[in-house]
């Protein structure tokens, strides 16, 4: 047998690894060609991603956990006569939300089963025809006056307890049995919690207070109740299906002077620490109990929607070439009337008159930085 030369034998290893890859080369290109499955098109110098219609589902469930205290008369007020400011977007849009109002006392509780504390609240109105009518537990887009039954639940009265759980009481209303049996919450909507409060949160596993006692070691952290909302909602870290929203008290609690609490006469009064701390865990707005309540449930709303309407997509966009489309619709890339690109979640959003109508459809195309 003649012997090959070094030369030769690296020739032939060459030539033979050359057929390799282009057997391989053609079979990926054959493969994405021929495969309905493939979701990317590699006869194009650039891959098109086409995301799959999505209908924007369209369906909020929104809790008001509203302190019952003493000192809230004014905030709940507040809180009824801008409802109009708060409620538009969701039907201009035809959004299929839910209402539920609770309490600071709802905790109670779970120290006394004889209690019904944290069975959703609802309130009696007079109707345009002068009849006394109860409204609903759950309000929803098709409640006979609306406005007036938002009101009747929505003011709660200030008899409740000085020790206000905030955090707690929203857990035991949303695990309350009988309020499931309403059908609130519902697993496939999008849930925001509104948390109304001039105190802090200070919710534990004890039945005595332990108001103000921030360095108590049984004090529940925030982080405790935004993983309860995150495991109810099937969300996860990059795709979180709720919020928290608080109206509060927002001073520095470095200053002192004229601020919220002192206008509001201080006393028993605490700035919201801890509401602060779970609101921007879950992307929620906050808004001072001192300021326009009207601004501030139309700004919670707002983000209420831009968050329910955010899609997510499969790959990295390259820059520049997001197009996205409703209902075959281009719409522009601006963060006042259009959508924006959220690198940090890979997903857009929605904003202004831009956002999409309950059962829009969606369309997404790009060029993806890799392929799959």
């Amino acid at each position: 047998m003649k012997k090959q030369s070094l030369t030769q034998v690296w020739f032939k290893k060459t030539i033979l690894g050359a057929k390799v890859l282009l057997a391989a080369s053609l079979f990926v290109t054959l493969s994405a060609c021929g495969s309905r499955d493939i979701s990317f098109d590699l006869l194009s110098e650039s891959a098109t991603f086409n995301q799959n219609s999505a209908e924007v589902n369209g369906k909020i469930d929104i809790l008001w956990v509203v302190d019952n205290s003493g000192s809230m008369a004014t905030s709940q007020q507040a809180v009824a006569d801008n409802f109009r400011r708060f409620i538009d977007k969701f039907q201009e849009n035809g959004f299929d939300f839910q209402i539920a109002v609770t309490t600071t006392d709802a905790y109670k509780d779970v120290f006394n089963a004889g209690l019904t504390q944290s069975i959703y609240k609802n309130g009696s109105y007079v109707d345009d025809n002068g009849d006394t009518v109860q409204a609903p537990k759950i309000l929803r887009p098709d409640t006979p006056d609306l406005d007036k039954a938002f009101i009747a639940n929505i003011l709660r009265g200030t008899n409740g307890s000085g020790d206000e759980r905030v955090f707690q009481s929203m857990l035991v209303a949303l695990s309350n049995q009988s309020n499931i049996d309403l059908g609130f919450p519902r697993k496939e909507a999008f849930l925001s919690v509104i948390l109304v409060s001039d105190e802090d949160d200070f919710s534990w596993d004890g039945s005595g207070s332990i108001d103000n006692q921030y360095d108590h070691a049984g004090l529940h952290t925030p982080s405790l109740y935004d993983q309860f909302l995150m495991t109810i909602t099937e969300s996860t870290s990059s795709n979180r299906r709720y919020n928290v929203n608080s109206i509060a008290i927002l001073d520095s609690p470095t200053m002192t002077g004229a601020e919220c609490r002192d206008t509001l006469g201080a006393g028993a009064r605490k700035i919201g620490i801890r509401y602060k701390a779970l609101s921007e865990m879950s992307q929620g707005i906050l808004g001072s109990v001192c300021e326009d309540f009207g601004t501030t449930l139309a700004t919670i709303s707002n983000k209420i929607i831009e968050l329910s309407t955010q899609f997510y997509l499969d790959r990295i966009p390259n820059a520049g070439s997001l197009r996205v489309f409703v209902n075959g619709a281009e719409v522009p890339q601006d963060p006042v009337n259009g959508f924006v690109y959220n690198q940090t979640t890979n997903s857009i959003s929605f904003f202004g008159t831009a956002v999409p109508a309950a059962g829009a459809s969606i369309t997404v195309s790009y060029d993806p930085t890799e392929l799959r």
